[in-house]
């Protein structure tokens, strides 16, 4: 036999086996397309609760290579009380999948792995005309969406850049939208497990007349964790910017580098989250212009809550700090912070609690523990240190009156404030625009300060004026259950009277 006929007879079995394989590819994907649809349907609805989301098929015709259908995609909100409650529709066109398991599509696009399906799509014209305008007269969308015979899912769209005004989007009054190209890459398993998102935009700018809004390098990727409600997420910023003009005030503010990762509930609302910022620059722009600028350099924040299902309270902490705040040329120091909290009433953060929980009612009782464990500021003239620590039993979310003070188990406030630290601050504010201040500014606001301290408040028991030779504002208060008197500054304050007066 002749290599070549041998040859030819391999790749005639080759193709009828390829073909055979296509063919049975398809059929699968008959079988089971409807499946999948219900199993995407009921992941979405599963994972939120603000509208129901829909997918339909129709016009369903079969090849040998590729399949072609007409998918509908449509939302509908779930609150009565949203005045368009009507259903959206995101998505109404035709689309082609190709059967494995070596797609030429896939293979154009890199993809070398047997792939069950493979989904090329380009939004028409007729599915939204304005788009397709904006885009240049090109399709606004295009991607691909591979299926692997395990049955993973990876979607990978890219819109073209658009600039729009009102003309075009009749929603944005008076103002230009301007997005650059965006690329956007979805995978999961069909049964809706290790689901993993990714947006990646290079500009988003929205300018009207009094207020212009930029975002640059923006990239977010998601992964929602097996219990459906938690999400891992990343999100990077390189730069924000937002400016304003109005009757009031005018200026604008430069975000750089803002980073944030952390994991968060949708539902309850459960944060963990550790968040930084390189600097960011205000300016505000007057008349009379007093300073140009404040600069605050690297911010560092980690913030944590968590909902206690039983008694509907929030227990968190907060840690931050600032590398320094530039004042005009005045580096006023830096600072940071550490607050911790426990049996917070959930309306304290009724923003993100709306309709995810019940209220609290007056007879529920509960723990309330506040504790600022450092608050401290340090420039050249020293530290500013203030530490506070409040812990109550048995409350409810009516408020804390005069019967109530037997229940506060400790209550601790101390302040150590030299004149001097604040001296130098004050100096610093009045003279913005130079680079340092002088021992004779600093005295002069040093003798301000005090004595109008001094004039105020050298009466009060909550203040004395001298620390180890060293003078300022200072305090420190105690209570502890079960005392009938207060500790503050060394006196003894009948409790009734010290909390009465708070």
């Amino acid at each position: 036999m002749k290599k070549s006929t041998l040859a030819i007879g391999i790749i005639a079995v080759l193709g009828i086996v390829y073909v055979g394989t296509s063919w049975y590819t398809g059929n699968m994907i008959e079988d089971h397309i409807d499946n999948q649809l219900a199993q995407v349907t009921n992941k979405v609805n599963q994972i939120q609760d603000l509208f129901t989301f829909s997918v339909t098929k129709s016009h369903y015709e079969k090849g040998t290579f590729s399949t072609k259908v007409h998918l509908t995609v449509t939302v509908s909100p779930n609150e009565s009380t949203i005045q368009d409650a009507t259903p959206k529709t995101l998505f109404d066109d035709d689309v082609t999948i190709h059967h494995g398991p070596f797609p030429i599509a896939a293979l154009a696009k890199g993809t070398f792995s047997p792939q069950m399906a493979w989904l090329e799509y380009e939004m028409s014209q007729q599915a939204n005309p304005t788009l397709w305008k904006l885009a240049g007269n090109r399709p606004f969308i295009s991607g691909h969406t591979g299926m692997s015979y395990g049955e993973y899912i990876t979607v990978k769209l890219a819109s073209k850049a658009i600039k729009a005004s009102q003309n075009e989007i009749p929603t944005i009054h008076d103002s230009i939208l301007d997005i650059s190209n965006g690329s956007y890459t979805f995978s999961s398993y069909t049964n809706g497990s290790d689901i993993k998102a990714e947006i990646k935009l290079d500009k988003l700018v929205f300018l009207s007349d009094d207020t212009h809004f930029n975002f640059d390098d923006f990239n977010l990727s998601l992964k929602p964790l097996s219990t459906t409600e938690d999400i891992d997420y990343e999100l990077n910023i390189g730069n924000i910017k937002y400016s304003f003009d109005s009757f009031i005030s005018k200026g604008n503010f430069d975000v750089n580098n803002f980073k944030s990762k952390g994991r968060v509930n949708y539902k309850n609302q459960n944060i963990d989250e550790q968040s930084s910022i390189d600097k960011i620059t205000l300016n505000m722009k007057s008349s009379t212009p007093k300073i140009e600028s404040v600069i605050i350099n690297k911010i560092v924040m980690s913030q944590k809550n968590v909902l206690n299902d039983t008694n509907n309270t929030i227990e968190g902490s907060l840690v931050s700090s600032i590398g320094s705040i530039i004042y005009g040329q005045q580096n006023l120091g830096n600072g940071s912070l550490d607050i911790n909290f426990k049996g917070v009433d959930k309306q304290f953060f009724n923003y993100q609690f709306k309709t995810h929980a019940p209220d609290i009612s007056e007879n529920d009782k509960h723990n309330i523990e506040f504790s600022l464990n450092k608050f401290n500021w340090h420039n050249a003239g020293g530290d500013i240190n203030v530490n506070f620590l409040f812990n109550i039993s048995d409350i409810n979310n009516a408020g804390i009156n005069e019967k109530d003070y037997d229940k506060i188990n400790t209550f601790k406030f101390k302040l150590e404030a030299p004149f001097d630290v604040l001296a130098r601050l004050s100096a610093q504010i009045e003279n913005p625009n130079a680079s340092h201040v002088t021992a004779e500014q600093i005295a002069k606001e040093n003798f301000v300060i005090k004595t109008k301290s001094k004039k105020l408040f050298s009466q009060s028991p909550f203040f004395t004026f001298n620390k180890d030779q060293t003078e300022g504002f200072y305090s420190d208060v105690q209570y502890t259950k079960g005392s009938q008197n207060v500790n503050v500054n060394g006196q003894l304050l009948d409790k009734k009277d010290f909390f009465k007066n708070l």
